[in-house]
């Protein structure tokens, strides 16, 4: 009995060692193939909206981004790696978007990060990225606070105030003389509004109402009888764009009577769609001047029209590749360098420019909403 016992025994432990020392080949190997693909790959993060108002950007801008993280790894990746992007929804949150930050560059490594979308996250995280040496590219933010706040960050969507100086030019070329103004209490709309206000008077029109509400109020009728009770007013100039205020204040406008004009800055087919008859006629310019082939290409990919953040996260990302190759490194300090260094830009989102300051300007066009659809009109 003793005999088998010890057989027994030794078989057992020849089996445990056999058994072991597979399982302890197969953890070695599954770690090398966990390692190689960490190695091989360049996490590119994404903070975006995704949920809630101005959700229609966030998406944009992500699939602005998958496209041209597709484009680059069929055509051989960067430097030997493939791109992969994470992507965070700030929900239009300060707060949401720090968070995201932190998630993306800690457990994810990521050292390039496109967004976030709106000026509000984005100064909220603009410090962050100087600490962490991160390289951020917002597609779609417009406020100089931002990329002007560090070297790590740049802004491929020209910045809000030289849009809305624009429209002024626009409204006072027309004939008008004498507006009221709808803006909102928020970080960008409020450079809008200030930058529209001091072209239009600079030009010799009169500015007889500012109204600059929260974003979340939902009545403005006591303001906009105001409006119809002065008679000399002879149109009205919303700097709301990315808002549903936009939506509000057309219809409360014609459903107090109102045959005003109606003016704006960017808007989204969201707000217009929403909007509806209310807004029609309405003209704005807008800084979405994606190429022909990038539309069809995105048409074809995603099955819908081309929104804001698209082209210029698809922008962004190239830039980030290309300065990467030229580089030879995923250093964010020489991609930096690099970016900077960047004067013009030929991209999908149109003639980029550089101003000196890691953001960059372009042509606009010139919208009329037709029949609920904007319809590109002569400067």
């Amino acid at each position: 009995m003793q005999k088998y016992l010890a057989i027994s025994a030794l078989l057992l432990l020849v089996l445990i060692v056999a058994f072991g020392g597979e399982v302890l080949k197969n953890r070695t190997d599954n770690s090398a193939t966990i390692g190689l693909s960490g190695a091989s790959t360049i996490p590119i993060g994404g903070i975006m909206i995704l949920s809630g108002e101005g959700a229609v950007w966030g998406e944009a801008s992500r699939n602005g981004m998958e496209l041209a993280i597709k484009d680059i790894n069929e055509s051989g990746g960067v430097n030997g790696k493939q791109l992969r992007g994470i992507y965070e929804d700030d929900g239009s949150a300060p707060q949401k978007a720090v968070s995201a930050f932190y998630k993306l560059t800690g457990s994810d490594h990521a050292k390039f990060i496109i967004g976030p979308n709106w000026s509000n996250t984005g100064v909220a995280v603009a410090h962050l990225a100087e600490e962490a040496k991160v390289v951020m590219i917002s597609p779609s933010l417009g406020v100089k606070e931002f990329n002007e706040s560090s070297p790590y960050l740049f802004n491929t969507w020209q910045h809000d105030d030289i849009l809305s100086a624009k429209l002024g030019d626009i409204v006072y070329a027309k004939g008008y003389r004498n507006v009221a103004l709808f803006g909102a209490n928020d970080v960008w709309v409020k450079v809008q509004t200030a930058a529209f206000k001091k072209r239009f008077e600079d030009l010799g029109g009169k500015v007889a109402l500012v109204y600059e509400p929260t974003v979340d109020i939902n009545d403005e009728r006591i303001e906009i009888q105001k409006v119809l009770a002065n008679k000399t007013i002879d149109a009205v100039v919303m700097t709301t764009d990315g808002f549903g205020l936009t939506v509000m204040t057309a219809r409360q406008l014609r459903e107090l009577g109102s045959k005003l004009p109606l003016f704006n800055i960017t808007v989204d087919k969201n707000i217009l769609s929403n909007c509806g008859a209310n807004c029609e006629g309405m003209i704005f310019p807008t800084s979405l001047t994606p190429t022909p082939a990038f539309e069809a290409k995105y048409g074809t990919a995603y099955d819908r029209e081309v929104e804001i953040g698209a082209d210029s996260a698809y922008d962004s990302v190239l830039m980030l590749a290309e300065a990467m190759r030229a580089t030879k490194s995923e250093d964010p300090d020489k991609v930096k360098e690099y970016l900077a260094g960047i004067k013009m830009y030929e991209g999908v989102s149109g003639h980029l420019v550089s101003d000196g300051k890691r953001g960059f300007t372009k042509a606009y066009v010139l919208k009329r909403v037709e029949n609920g659809i904007p319809v590109t009109i002569p400067k």
